[in-house]
C-alpha cells in the first residue's frame, strides 16, 4: 500500500500527553484490535501504534532538538512516514488471530527428513506460544518456524541476500533484532534449550537452528509476573523501529565470505 504522508497541518490527538494519530486513521487491522479480546492489551497495543506512527510521521523530538536540521523535515517526514506505516500495517496484520500457525497442521505436513529435529522445533515455537499467545505477532512464531522451510534444517543462510528468503527478510529480521530485549532472549533460550536447540542470529542476517553442544544444558527460565507486559511491550516497540529501519541498512557479503580476494 502507498501511504501518503500525514500533512503537517493535520490534527493529532494525543495519548498520555504523546503525539498519537487517531484511531479512525488507522490501518482497519488495528480498528479491529483495539476492540478484540484475544491479546492481554489490545489497547494498549494500539497507542503504542498509533503513537509509533505520529512521532515518525511528524519528526517528532528529532526537529525539536534540532533546529538546525528544520530544512530536512520535509524529506524526513515523508520517508520515514512511509516505513513507518509499513511497520504499524505489517504488525496489524499480524496481530490478528488468523495469522498465527496452525501447529496440528503443521506437525502433519513435516517433511520426513531430519524428521525428530523438525518435530523438537515445532515443540519448541508451540512452548512459545503456550507461554506467549497472542501477546506477541504471528511473525514471531513463523521466524523460528522458518527453518522447517529449508532442505537442511540446519543451513545458514542469510536473510537479505538469499533469493528464496527475500519476501520474508524484513519481516523475520525485525523479529531477531527486536528479539534481544534481554528477558525475552531468556525466555526464548530457556525454552528451546529445554528441546536441545538454541537459535542464533548473527549480524550477516542469518537464521540458523544450531545443536546444543556438549558443555550446554537446558535451563529454567520465566519472564517475571511483575514485568511480563512492559517487556513484551518493550519487544513491540522495538520491532516495530527494527521493521523500519530494515531498509535502511546496508549489508555486505564479506561478513560471511569464506574467501576474499583483492
Amino acid at each position: 500500500m502507498v501511504f501518503t504522508p500525514t500533512a503537517p497541518a493535520q490534527t493529532l490527538t494525543t495519548i498520555q500527553g504523546e503525539p498519537a494519530v487517531p484511531l479512525d486513521a488507522m490501518p482497519a487491522s488495528w480498528q479491529r484490535i483495539a476492540t478484540g479480546n484475544w491479546m492481554s492489551e489490545p489497547k494498549v497495543y494500539t497507542a503504542m501504534a498509533q503513537v509509533f506512527l505520529a512521532k515518525h510521521q511528524q519528526g517528532n523530538v528529532l526537529f525539536c532538538e534540532r533546529p538546525e536540521a528544520a530544512h530536512l523535515k520535509n524529506a524526513y517526514c515523508e520517508g520515514n512516514g512511509q516505513l513507518a506505516y509499513e511497520a504499524v500495517e505489517h504488525y496489524g496484520k499480524a496481530f490478528l488471530p488468523e495469522s498465527y500457525p496452525n501447529f496440528n497442521e503443521i506437525r502433519r505436513q513435516v517433511s520426513s527428513s531430519q524428521t525428530p529435529e523438525r518435530m523438537a522445533l515445532i515443540d519448541t515455537v508451540s512452548e512459545l506460544f503456550e507461554e506467549l499467545g497472542y501477546d506477541v505477532p504471528a511473525t514471531f512464531y513463523w521466524t523460528f518456524l522458518h527453518p522447517l522451510q529449508r532442505d537442511n534444517l540446519f543451513e545458514i543462510r542469510s536473510f537479505r541476500f538469499s533469493e528464496q528468503d527475500l519476501g520474508v527478510a524484513r519481516q523475520f529480521d525485525a523479529i531477531l533484532h527486536g528479539g534481544y530485549v534481554s528477558m525475552l532472549r531468556r525466555l526464548i533460550d530457556s525454552i528451546s534449550s529445554r528441546h536441545g536447540y538454541f537459535i542464533e542470529h548473527g549480524c550477516g542476517c542469518e537464521n540458523h537452528l544450531a545443536k546444543l553442544k556438549p558443555c550446554d544444558s537446558p535451563f529454567e527460565y520465566q519472564l517475571p509476573a511483575t514485568t511480563r507486559r512492559k517487556t513484551l511491550r518493550a519487544f513491540f516497540w522495538s520491532i516495530m523501529e527494527e521493521y523500519l529501519l530494515f531498509e535502511q541498512r546496508a549489508a555486505t557479503k564479506l561478513v560471511y565470505a569464506d574467501s576474499v580476494d583483492f
